[in-house]
């Protein structure tokens, strides 16, 4: 039996790094133009590390109304019930935290950072390197996730999941139909813009969801192996989870006996049992959720789950330069409703201790961190360089973008100023 709740972390401000600016450039044109090509509703500008960089395109230190996307993460997680937070990442990311805890402190937290490895930026060494410094019990799962999730800060029911107790690795799926039940009557309704790869059918709730693969993980780093999680991360996006799951328990005959009538299941039903839902529908990947649970625990030889949640924030992570809009319009836009000194309190619990950040922290760190000392001009360059159709700041340091004016901000606002006002954060 497992530990009933989780209260260490691994954030991960750490990202791999292309060999050559003009090769991560190229991938990140590429993918748009296929994107705009083939019609799909989020474009992506992909924020890509070179190493070549003179001045590291790290998608984590971008700044977010003038605040590090990195310190609206940890803010998350000092108001969640986690006790231990081991924090990875680069030099840069190191002077953020150290100013962080030197303004807003730890929050009663026990906060460690652990340098990245340079030349081995693969998930599972940034894993590996957060394990090392925490002290983990063989029955206690950790949270992992990626630093680039500003507004998750409702972590409760990761980590107090009754699952917890039962299972070696949870996945939290986002699932369009959970998270924007209205999105076919109110488009609009469906503030965050993505692509869902994915269909999987919950027979029990007779229901077809879209999802897109999870950025959570609690997860028992004593039960999984370790190419395997590197194997799920490497092919989570791409369609080929399936035959790189089939691939990787060839190698292991046993497990492969079981895991044939789970296939053999999938392959006879899932198709037929998706025409029931939705005729000619194009997806890289689908399941059924009970097969998907029973035949993940057999390749990962330990149980598993997954389930959905109704939570936009889990869903919106900054990838690209379109996100880093979502959020800098979404701040705006409180901001021009509530005022500068309420703007963001209304919709992030963590938003005051933001707020003195900036006003405390940022003028130094212009000082330090290449990026920030003229962070508009460096960003005006970036968006020229993807080829994007406009630049968002103007006069200097004016925002102003299409997506200022987009009605999804007002409805993203709305739903995050109801969230904040209902949440209580631990410790507060």
């Amino acid at each position: 039996m497992n530990h009933p709740t989780i209260e260490k972390c691994i954030v991960s401000f750490s990202h791999n790094a292309y060999e050559s600016r003009k090769l991560a450039d190229k991938e990140a044109i590429e993918k748009a133009r296929r994107e705009i090509a083939q019609g799909k509703k989020g474009i992506s500008h992909l924020i890509l590390r070179a190493r070549d960089d003179e001045i590291d395109r790290l998608k984590f230190l971008f700044p977010i109304y003038g605040i590090p996307l990195m310190c609206y993460a940890l803010g998350n997680l000092m108001v969640s019930g986690l006790k231990e937070i081991v924090v990875v990442g680069s030099k840069e990311v190191k002077t953020v935290l150290d100013a962080f805890l030197d303004v807003i402190g730890p929050c009663g937290k026990n906060v460690q950072f652990v340098h990245e490895d340079p030349d081995n930026l693969v998930l599972i060494n940034t894993l590996v390197l957060g394990r090392n410094a925490l002290a983990l019990a063989p029955n206690e799962l950790v949270l992992f996730q990626p630093g680039d999730l500003p507004f998750m800060y409702d972590l409760d029911r990761v980590l107090k999941d009754k699952d917890l107790k039962t299972h070696n690795l949870i996945l939290w799926l986002n699932s369009r139909q959970a998270m924007f039940s209205r999105f076919k009557e109110d488009p609009a309704s469906e503030f965050v813009q993505r692509n869902y790869h994915y269909r999987v059918i919950d027979e029990k709730a007779g229901r077809l969801h879209d999802v897109k693969e999870p950025n959570v993980y609690p997860i028992n780093l004593a039960a999984i192996e370790e190419d395997i999680i590197e194997l799920l991360h490497e092919t989570r996006k791409d369609g080929k989870i399936l035959n790189a799951g089939i691939h990787k328990v060839l190698t292991s005959p046993a497990r492969m006996l079981r895991l044939l009538p789970v296939l053999a299941s999938h392959f006879r039903h899932f198709d037929s049992d998706l025409r029931t839902y939705r005729m000619n529908d194009e997806h890289k990947f689908g399941m059924h959720l009970k097969n998907f649970n029973k035949g993940a625990s057999i390749f990962l030889d330990t149980p598993f789950v997954a389930k959905f949640h109704d939570d936009p924030a889990y869903v919106s992570d900054v990838d690209a330069l379109e996100d880093w809009e979502d959020f800098e319009s979404l701040v705006h836009f409180a901001v021009r409703e509530e005022g500068e000194e309420n703007g963001l309190a209304s919709i992030h619990p963590f938003g005051r201790e933001l707020m003195k950040f900036k006003r405390e922290a940022m003028p130094a760190l212009k000082e330090r961190i290449a990026m920030y000392a003229d962070f508009p001009a460096y960003l005006n360059g970036l968006y020229r360089t993807l080829e994007m159709p406009h630049v968002p700041f103007h006069d200097g340091h004016r925002y102003d973008t299409p997506n200022l004016h987009s009605p999804l901000v007002p409805n993203a606002h709305r739903w995050y100023r109801e969230k904040t006002a209902a949440f209580k954060p631990v410790g507060k």
